[in-house]
């Protein structure tokens, strides 16, 4: 059992340092090659379960085109579709920012304290001073301008200014969960090929489990 677990750990540090190796810098053909025979067989794949939900890829598609052809055809229609259209983009962006907040990208970068945050103050600040929450759109959210008529003073409650920005903040949300994907579908995927992660603290932590089953 010893002489197996050795041979074991042998193969595997062999396996690891085999790894290391396969990189553009040093090994473009044998990389390049596993690059293009991936995509094949993910492709593969890919085209073997859209056949296999060929029914919802249709449906898919026909929504698609029913949808291009409303945003194109001219029609009373067409208010409504510049009104779905500024959502969209305008949620895409504050998801976009979400994304960026959580994934990083080494950069460290913190959405909410650079654009989230402000977002809300400016509100809250353009709320109590205008003793509503009713801005004109446009310019708002571009601009912040107060509605005319009379308004009546402390008639701005905490919830009507959370209402007004409740879009922003749960589209952030999204964003930053989404951002949380990445690097979940990377870790399932190095456990589903096979091949253990380089990294010295789980090596110990798998070795403990097998040591000590009873502690898991």
């Amino acid at each position: 059992s010893f002489a197996d677990s050795s041979l074991l750990s042998e193969r595997r540090r062999r396996d690891r340092e085999g790894r290391s190796n396969i990189v553009l810098w040093r090994q473009p053909l044998v990389t390049l090659q596993y690059f293009f025979l991936e995509t094949l067989i993910n492709l593969k794949e890919w085209t073997i379960k859209l056949w296999h939900r060929r029914s919802i890829l249709v449906s898919f598609l026909l929504m698609l085109a029913v949808l291009t052809a409303t945003y194109y055809i001219e029609g009373t229609h067409q208010q409504y579709v510049r009104y779905m259209e500024k959502k969209f983009f305008w949620c895409a962006y504050w998801v976009g920012l979400g994304f960026l907040s959580s994934v990083g990208l080494g950069t460290g970068l913190h959405t909410f304290l650079l654009y989230l945050g402000p977002h809300i103050a400016s509100v809250t600040l353009a709320a109590y001073e205008c003793n509503s929450v009713n801005f004109p759109e446009p310019p708002y959210p571009d601009q912040i301008i107060c509605p005319e008529g009379e308004t009546t003073e402390g008639s701005v409650s905490l919830w009507a200014i959370i209402s007004k920005v409740r879009l922003e903040a749960c589209m952030w949300g999204a964003g930053t969960a989404i951002g949380e994907l990445p690097p979940y579908f990377m870790a399932r995927a190095a456990r589903l090929s096979g091949a253990e992660p380089d990294d010295e603290e789980y090596q110990e932590f798998e070795e403990m489990l097998e040591n000590a089953e009873a502690a898991q």
